[in-house]
């Protein structure tokens, strides 16, 4: 019985993937396409989607909290907490050189294996969305939070080609 549900969730997606196409569009908002899909099948979907982008310029917005597949599939990040965008760069920049607290907690709670250690999850929990606290929504659970992100919530900043909302890597990039 589970493998006919795989099998129609397999069907499915690439019939909702056909529905998307048939107005011939030039953008796809793809909002966690691979979810309840195997392995097989997940690849088969990106690699239909890195094929769409390629072949027929059609550009994706891909949204995913699987890191490891933005990584492989996404030219630019965007990295968003509590409804807003906290770091965006390019690839390398946002998984080589995070500046966010938050971006930097993603990447070390990603699975390494046991010879790179353990999980490491970010402390406390996220902020209910329809009451967020003063200054930087992130401060009550990030390590390095100083006073200033309670009190003002910080500008973006940074190059053109990779920015951030924070006080702290602000502070650090002035130095």
């Amino acid at each position: 019985m589970f493998s006919r549900k795989r099998a129609a969730l397999r069907r499915l997606s690439r019939v909702v993937i056909a529905m998307a196409l048939a107005g011939k569009p030039k953008l796809i908002l793809a909002d966690e396409p691979t979810t309840a899909l195997d392995v097989t099948t997940e690849v088969q979907i990106l690699k239909l989607l890195q094929q769409l982008a390629k072949e027929e310029g059609i550009g994706v917005i891909f949204i995913s909290h699987n890191l490891r597949v933005v990584a492989q599939l996404c030219d630019r990040v965007m990295v968003m907490y509590a409804g807003q965008c906290v770091e965006s760069g390019s690839v390398e920049d946002i998984f080589l050189k995070p500046s966010h607290p938050y971006t930097q907690g993603l990447l070390r709670s990603l699975p390494q294996g046991k010879a790179r250690g353990e999980l490491v999850a970010i402390e406390g929990q996220p902020p209910d969305v329809y009451v967020l606290p003063t200054g930087c929504a992130f401060h009550p659970r990030c390590p390095d939070a100083m006073n200033i992100c309670a009190k003002e919530e910080p500008l973006m900043s940074g190059q053109v080609q990779h920015v951030y909302r924070c006080w702290l890597a602000r502070k650090e990039a002035s130095l």
